[in-house]
């Protein structure tokens, strides 16, 4: 595995750490972590959530909060201070635990990050989804994307001195509606930290370090120069509809497990449509599917929601 340095860095750039060590962990065919600590308040939105859904973005704006999207699928984070993006990235589904498979995909993979966290004086817990529990705590929001070749993003957020849970004043009806953690209260790590006041730094070294030697064999520690990250793709978002492309029309969402699928199409018959809500699953996958080009995608890994779901929505637009 190749360890990136740990580093400060602003939001825009540990989101475009993703697909810069996807990059690398395909090319090289070995596997990619980073940690980055970041200072700032944002809400980041998984890679096909509605923003208007999620989010009240006139609240966003009279508070001065961005609302960002990064690259991996999943449920909203939020960010509201000082906090840790962790990113890993693999050249394929078992490149770090043997028995991984696409239906397994978060379950394997965040091994390292449980006995990271627990090595660095946190007891971690996964219980499936998308969240880690700290200290019997939901802390840790994860998301995960997959490439058409197999290779795989996992991120992960967690917050200093806010929880991850998005504040209830910038959120819809709609979200307040869904129950993210299971009747648990989302913790920030210093209000976890009862014993004594956290060192974030420090504590993110302990972590950093957890990680490493819970992924051996590990490279020499490698640097990524800002300019080599293009954060273009991780620009605040304006619109309500986005990420839906122009000229397709909502349909109405539907729930499951994780949260809402939705669906948007073209008007007058037109093929194109999309595909998208709080469901992990592979971007393109999600694609093909609204295309109804979903042949073979049986065994795509896939979190909060079933393919029958997907299916489901996609027919009743």
């Amino acid at each position: 595995m190749h360890a990136i340095e740990l580093k400060k860095r602003a939001i825009p750039e540990a989101l475009a750490l993703g697909p810069a060590l996807l990059e690398r962990a395909e090319q090289a065919q070995a596997a990619h972590v980073a940690l980055s600590l970041i200072d700032g308040s944002a809400v980041v939105l998984g890679a096909a959530q509605r923003a208007g859904r999620v989010v009240d973005l006139a609240a966003c704006a009279q508070r001065g909060i961005p609302i960002l999207r990064r690259a991996t699928t999943g449920t909203a984070a939020w960010l509201g201070g000082r906090g840790l993006v962790v990113t890993l990235a693999l050249p394929h589904v078992a490149a770090l635990v043997a028995d991984a498979t696409p239906r397994t995909l978060l379950n394997r993979n965040v091994r390292p990050l449980l006995g990271g966290f627990t090595r660095a004086g946190f007891i971690a817990h996964y219980f499936g989804r998308e969240w880690i529990s700290l200290r019997r705590r939901p802390a840790v929001l994860l998301g995960f994307d997959v490439a058409a070749s197999g290779a795989v993003l996992v991120e992960a957020f967690v917050g200093y001195e806010a929880a991850i849970a998005l504040p209830e004043e910038i959120t819809t009806e709609s979200e307040r509606a869904v129950d993210r953690f299971l009747g648990k209260k989302p913790a920030s790590l210093a209000e976890l930290a009862t014993d004594a006041p956290l060192d974030l730094e420090r504590f993110a070294h302990a972590l950093f370090e957890g990680l490493r030697t819970r992924a051996e064999p590990m490279s020499a520690t490698m640097t990524i120069a800002s300019e080599e990250l293009d954060t273009r793709p991780f620009a605040p978002i304006e619109h309500a509809l986005d990420p839906v492309p122009e000229g397709l029309i909502l349909r109405p969402a539907v729930r499951v497990p994780i949260g809402w699928i939705e669906a948007a199409v073209e008007p007058e018959g037109g093929r194109r449509a999309w595909l998208g809500g709080d469901v992990l699953a592979p971007r393109w996958a999600l694609a093909r599917i609204a295309a109804r080009e979903d042949a073979g995608l049986s065994e795509i890994p896939l979190e909060g929601a079933t393919m029958a779901d997907l299916l489901a929505c996609r027919d009743r637009s």
